[in-house]
């Protein structure tokens, strides 16, 4: 008796494991695909980004659909002094042209971000039910590089 529960047991465990989620496949956490294709997105996005943009890949949701929904880049949201936001994409002249106008008070924060929104894997809450959805902004600001003034510098967080 013993013996056949524990074959029964052998057997049925790794379906538990491996069956998928309701969402398909794509959308499940635990994905064994989900760590190459993330390197991949990575790797590629280094070649173009430095590397504080591409951690961010790190911070959303951890499945297949995610990385393969992602951007190929990255974005700035400006946010003026009288609160007006400007999106653009990232590089090198926006963020130097964005820092001094925080500098200069024109702004009073920009943000970098690859997505605005926290993706939604399986089973996880729409971006704008998470905690750290900001409905001003319009952005998860988990999932971004706040950059503001501190003292008399530019600090991106």
């Amino acid at each position: 008796m013993r013996l056949i529960l524990t074959i029964l047991l052998m057997i049925v465990s790794p379906l538990a494991y491996s069956q998928p989620c309701s969402c398909g496949p794509d959308y499940c956490q635990g994905d064994a695909r989900y760590p190459a294709l993330l390197a991949n997105k990575k790797a590629s996005l280094s070649a173009s980004y430095p590397p504080d943009l591409v951690a961010l890949l790190d911070r959303d949701g951890a499945c297949v659909a995610r990385v393969l929904q992602a951007p190929d880049g990255f974005s700035l949201m400006a946010v003026g002094s009288d609160g007006n936001k400007l999106t653009i994409s990232w590089d090198e002249d926006n963020e130097r042209i964005a820092r001094q106008q925080i500098m200069d008070g024109t702004a009073r924060a920009y943000y970098k971000f690859n997505t605005a929104r926290r993706f939604s894997c399986c089973n996880e809450p729409n971006y704008d039910a998470r905690p750290d959805w900001d409905a001003t902004l319009g952005i998860n600001t988990g999932i971004a590089i706040a950059c503001t003034m501190s003292g008399s510098s530019v600090i991106c967080q």
